[in-house]
């Protein structure tokens, strides 16, 4: 094991109450890590918030990450969207269980509240990243622009990471509250909380917010700096409710952890809504907001984010009310901290399944909008192809679960001769061609 990591993992009962009870020493042990430039991490222990920073916010330059150090959060984002939407519940405006064209019409029939915050929607819209503009309607044409996806599974039927809901959600906000997206969070979650380096950034403005790390990636052994300017359209305002433009610190983001644990009526989001079978087999299933895990030692929440470059997470423990944010700005910098907190043991009350016997029948071609990827037989084991991705080889880990080079696969939807209808890669489904539909 890295010994960098190894301080981190005991006691493994609690590693989110260890990483936070030190983020000083946290942080000064992941910016050690090859894959990390600068790192903030932000601790949540009996209620006090404490924050710790190192390394480089600019591999370049040398410039040290400080604790007033912006980051460029991405989708950790959909927490604060999803904070915002049960508030609109818990003020009476909407139900859970509404249908989303009581607000906002369109041809996603079926579809609920609680659909959109749990990724379940069923909408092919996981990755639908384009530029709808820099004005306040930038997120009602990107909604728009929802009404021509197809489905992939019907309404509630399993977990498959969507922004294009979670961005249908933000719409949902101004249409009840008759103002932006970023108008109602700044003047209900960001200033109550006392978010004052919580901001929003376009990619293309980037380059002249020096207040903000610049990205790294990992290239071979080395870490390599991203241009400041970031020309991508994920990075634009129509996709602010799921992660586009906002930028804030570790500190900023405990303070509204601990205002969200103690606001009356949030526990509903961190409780599991859909579970995720199959995959990585300490993520449960996703509640509102949040994603909900559980291994042997203890059960949590997390919400991840990434931006070219840039990656953290949150990770909270309801039972303690201990938290943890960290925020990176390196593309592997989840990974590391995802290391830290996965303790071993087995998913709380999981049971091993057999082997598949024919692994032919996972054979196919799973389509989805964002990618393909076509499945073969290769030895005792799959190999899977998708434009983009080097050859994946997959190694059966049971009938449902495969393991992969860059994390688990999941199959789903058996026939009765054991043949899969769908895949799960990346947390976004696919469906085996031919059985998505298409409006």
């Amino acid at each position: 094991m890295n010994p960098v990591l190894n301080a981190f993992t005991a006691p493994a009962s609690n590693p989110i109450g260890a990483l936070a009870a030190d983020p000083q020493a946290a942080a000064e042990q992941l910016a050690a890590l090859p894959s990390v430039a600068g790192v903030q991490v932000a601790g949540l222990v009996d209620g006090a918030p404490t924050v710790g920073a190192a390394g480089v916010a600019d591999a370049e330059t040398g410039q040290p990450v400080t604790a007033e150090t912006r980051f460029r959060i991405g989708s950790i984002t959909k927490l604060l969207t999803a904070h915002q939407v049960v508030r609109c519940v818990l003020d009476g405006r909407l139900g859970l269980d509404d249908p989303v064209t009581r607000f906002v019409p369109g041809p996603w029939d079926g579809v609920l509240v609680r659909h959109l915050l749990s990724h379940s929607s069923g909408l092919d819209a996981g990755d639908i990243f384009v530029d709808t503009g820099d004005d306040d309607d930038a997120i009602a044409r990107y909604t728009e622009m929802l009404r021509g996806v197809g489905s992939l599974f019907s309404p509630g039927a399993t977990f498959s990471y969507c922004n294009g809901g979670i961005i249908l959600a933000g719409r949902l906000v101004e249409v009840l509250q008759g103002r932006t997206w970023r108008e109602a969070l700044r003047e209900q979650v960001l200033n109550p909380v006392g978010m004052r380096e919580t901001g929003f950034v376009t990619g293309v403005d980037a380059e002249h917010d020096l207040g903000t790390v610049r990205g790294h990636v990992v290239r071979g052994a080395d870490l390599a700096a991203v241009p400041r300017r970031i020309d991508n359209p994920m990075c634009t305002r129509g996709l602010d409710p799921a992660g586009g433009t906002l930028v804030s610190t570790a500190a900023d983001l405990v303070r509204f952890t601990l205002a969200h644990l103690r606001t009356p009526g949030t526990d509903v989001m961190r409780t599991l809504h859909t579970p995720a079978p199959g995959g990585v087999a300490t993520m449960r299933g996703a509640g509102l907001g949040w994603m909900i895990w559980a291994n042997a030692a203890q059960s949590s929440v997390r919400i991840g984010g990434a931006n070219p470059g840039q990656s953290g997470l949150i990770a909270a423990d309801p039972a303690t009310r201990t938290a943890v944010v960290v925020l990176t700005n390196s593309d592997q910098g989840v990974n590391a901290i995802n290391a830290l907190l996965d303790a071993p043991g087995p998913l709380t009350g999981a049971e091993p399944e057999l082997a598949p016997a024919d692994l032919s029948r996972y054979a196919g071609r799973y389509v989805s909008h964002a990618t393909t990827v076509e499945v073969t037989t290769a030895g005792d084991g799959l190999l899977a192809r998708a434009e983009g991705y080097p050859d994946i080889p997959l190694a059966s880990r049971d009938r449902q679960t495969f393991d992969s080079p860059g994390g688990p696969v999941a199959f789903l939807d058996f026939d009765d001769n054991g043949t899969p209808d769908g895949l799960r890669f990346r947390m976004r489904v696919m469906r085996r061609d031919g059985t998505a539909s298409h409006r």
